[in-house]
């Protein structure tokens, strides 16, 4: 079997898992079922990834690097001031969201049944969040002790950019009727990533009242 036509059918068997892992979340789903979603044989399923844990973990590592990559570059950006920065992590986090809407719901579910999951996401993140917020930290200091800035704790400005924009997706699978309007939600979302920014600026930036 060519590389072209191994690639194509990991593929597909891949964006298969995703579906039914999102759909039914992981303990509920079978590796027949993802294997009759992608159209490939039970066999074949098996020789490509042999359990549905490493399709499962291939599928969330892929997931990570989507997120990790660019968002450790904005950090690590050399061109953009620090509010300039901040808003750009707001925006590259909300439109990974947006790419993956249906992920705070799976994420929320693991939480509650498959703590042994969520541990093994947090040894794979964990020290890139903490490398992220010990760089973070020392650049808000700096800011904070020119005055540009109200005093805040990196861990805490993380948790307000994740929190704003996870509920934004959460509210919106409620709010919205059936009959889904694309170019409402659209319209929708970048208003309300506007507003995120907003709200994460009030916070941080000084005014003239509190310098």
């Amino acid at each position: 079997m060519d590389k072209k036509n191994t690639q194509s059918k990991k593929e597909l068997i891949l964006k298969a898992a995703e579906h039914e892992f999102m759909a039914n979340g992981y303990e509920a789903t079978k590796t027949t079922q993802i294997a009759e979603r992608a159209g490939v044989t039970h066999a074949m399923l098996h020789y490509y990834f042999q359990t549905k844990e490493n399709i499962f973990r291939k599928i969330y590592e892929d997931k990570i690097d989507m997120l990790k990559e660019p968002i450790l570059a904005i950090v690590e950006s050399k061109d953009l001031e620090l509010p300039q920065r901040i808003d750009a992590i707001i925006e590259t986090h909300f439109d990974f969201l947006k790419a993956n809407p249906e992920l705070p719901y799976f994420l929320m579910g693991e939480i509650r049944n498959n703590p042994v999951f969520i541990e093994t996401l947090k040894d794979k993140i964990g020290g890139v969040i903490a490398k992220s917020c010990k760089k973070l930290q020392v650049e808000l200091d700096d800011y904070i002790n020119r005055g540009i800035i109200n005093p805040i704790l990196a861990e805490d400005l993380i948790m307000n950019v994740v929190s704003l924009n996870v509920f934004t997706f959460i509210a919106i699978s409620v709010t919205q009727s059936h009959e889904k309007d694309d170019n409402k939600i659209n319209l929708l979302l970048e208003q309300r990533k506007r507003e995120i920014k907003e709200t994460i600026n009030r916070r941080i930036i000084k005014t003239e009242n509190q310098a």
